[in-house]
């Protein structure tokens, strides 16, 4: 004789089953994978345990918020008897008591299924409202899933069961498989009826194939035949999209998220329209639950790069030196707009021994707090290499030589580096950059351009010094692509030409003056729209 010791599990509406402890370790919990899932409130994930030591049995709490429970007595651990009542939080949903009873048939499989009546609506009526409470609650679209496929095969009394939804190419995608035992199934082995499931996904209808439901189904697929299949059951898992339009009342669309599927080689007998309904209300509420997870994961990963961004923009800001230098043969004045996201927009002005000065303004690819580390790094070894004497070219080769060894091969940097001696001379780098707009006093313009690469992409690139000579009213400009490419109403940029004639029409003004210009004039022409880029401007003007 075996003992054969077992739970007696009783639901609100007093449906009982019974569910055999026939492992060393069996778990109870509200998660799908335990081997005894209790759905409620006050259920934890991985509630307790009953744990086998030779022929003994002991109810072992795993640190669950509510406590379990023998006897209404609160237990950490307790031995097990014949009829103790086990309590899963103090306010039990369900009845469990535990039985150890003699039987020679210890490992008798679980009987075929037996045809619908009266009681097996009953709890199929309960199991849906169990899991749809539990929906409620759930947070992780594999437990829902779970759920689902669980619930489906006890309300079909099926063998198994596997839930697919739609993928970004429109079809299905396998998502999980399960068998009346709660376990997991390999989906690579799970061979079903593709007939049956594109007939439910593509028509957007349920397929019941029971008994001498949908016959035709049965006797024409193969896959029926070839697997002995005498129960097939496939739901549609539909989400209902509301007409905009204020005078509608109807379901302006059906979209098709995936499909539930079921089946077994038992007839479970013919199902009732009832346990139909429930089974697509089931459904139903199932798409509502998967929806519910997805806007809330797109709700957290929202939140997540909000706050990357918040923290790039503090970055941002703590690298933008002073906007204003004045010395003696020449006013700087600088400026940085964000955008709605924050790009990797820097600028930095500094002096060097000997009353030089140094304007640098870059362009980071790429957003967020990775791009604004990147522009922190181009600009210490800027100023520790020219701070060390070395030439500009120098110090931008060495830049490119790190980060082409530290970043990732998709980030660079566009880059504007000049260093303006006592006299007048400007030696210049302009790595890929817009080239900057040179005004001079007499009326004419040039733009600072040459053949150097950006910073950080290739490790063989090579970088040149450009020369010129700035005399008294010169102005240059530096700016970012998000001044030129500014998007006004019409879809047009700012352009070249158009900062051309704001620069023109304030020349007579102080750097600051022009710089601010170059920002009103920005906003009036895009009339407020939000831009993807940060615009930055470095203003130099000799005096």
């Amino acid at each position: 004789m075996n003992i054969l010791s077992h739970l007696s599990v009783t639901d609100r509406l007093g449906n009982v089953r019974h569910v055999k402890l026939n492992k060393p370790v069996f778990t109870i919990g509200r998660h799908a994978d335990n081997d005894l899932q209790i759905l409620g409130s006050s259920v934890s994930r991985r509630h307790a345990e009953i744990v086998r030591e030779g022929d003994d049995f002991y109810l072992v709490d795993k640190g669950s918020k509510a406590g379990s429970y023998v006897n209404d007595q609160k237990v950490d651990r307790r031995q097990l008897a014949h009829k103790d009542r086990i309590g899963i939080g103090p306010e039990p949903e369900q009845e469990v008591q535990f039985l150890d009873l003699r039987s020679d048939e210890a490992g008798e499989e679980p009987a075929a299924a037996q045809p619908f009546n009266a009681h097996a609506e009953l709890q199929n009526l309960a199991k849906f409202l169990e899991v749809n409470q539990a929906l409620k609650i759930s947070l992780s679209i594999d437990e829902v899933l779970r759920l689902i496929v669980d619930a489906a095969i006890e309300m079909t009394q099926a063998e198994r069961g596997a839930l697919m939804l739609r993928g970004e190419s429109g079809e299905l995608e396998f998502r999980v498989a399960r068998d009346r035992r709660r376990r997991t199934l390999p989906d690579s082995s799970f061979a079903m009826s593709r007939t049956a499931v594109d007939q439910a996904f593509r028509g957007c209808r349920s397929i019941i194939a029971s008994g001498n439901q949908d016959d035709i189904l049965l006797e024409g697929a193969e896959s029926v035949m070839a697997l002995e299949l005498r129960t097939i059951v496939c739901i549609p898992l539909q989400r209902f999209q509301m007409s905009e339009r204020t005078d509608a009342t109807g379901v302006h669309a059906r979209d098709v998220l995936g499909v539930l599927y079921v089946d077994s080689r038992h007839t479970a007998g013919v199902l009732s329209k009832a346990s139909i309904n429930l089974l697509e209300s089931l459904a139903f509420e199932a798409s509502k639950a998967l929806e519910g997870v997805r806007l809330m994961q797109q709700e957290e990963a929202k939140r997540r790069l909000e706050q990357e961004f918040a923290m790039a923009r503090e970055v941002q800001v703590a690298l933008l030196t002073t906007s204003d230098l004045d010395a003696d043969q020449v006013e700087l004045a600088a400026h940085s707009l964000p955008s709605r996201y924050v790009d990797g927009d820097f600028y930095d002005l500094f002096t060097l021994a000997g009353g030089r000065i140094v304007a640098v303004l870059g362009d980071v690819s790429g957003k967020g707090i990775a791009a604004a580390l990147l522009a922190a790094m181009a600009q210490g070894v800027i100023q520790v290499q020219l701070n060390a004497g070395h030439p500009v070219a120098a110090a931008i080769k060495t830049l490119n030589h790190l980060l082409v060894q530290k970043s990732a091969p998709s980030k660079f940097i566009t880059l504007f580096c000049a260093v303006l001696e006592d006299g007048g001379d400007l030696t210049f780098v302009n790595a890929g950059h817009n080239p900057p707009l040179l005004l001079r006093a007499g009326g004419g313009h040039e733009y600072l351009s040459s053949q150097s690469m950006v910073v950080g992409a290739f490790d063989f690139a090579a970088y040149s010094d450009g020369k010129t000579r700035l005399g008294r009213g010169d102005i240059l400009v530096a700016f970012t692509d998000g001044v030129t490419e500014a998007v006004g109403t019409s879809g047009e940029m700012f352009g070249d030409e158009r900062l051309l004639e704001t620069v023109r029409a304030a020349a007579d003004q102080r750097a600051a003056q022009i710089r601010d210009r170059i920002f009103e004039d920005v906003a009036a022409f895009t009339r407020g729209r939000p831009q993807d880029d940060d615009i930055t401007v470095i203003v130099l003007k000799m005096k």
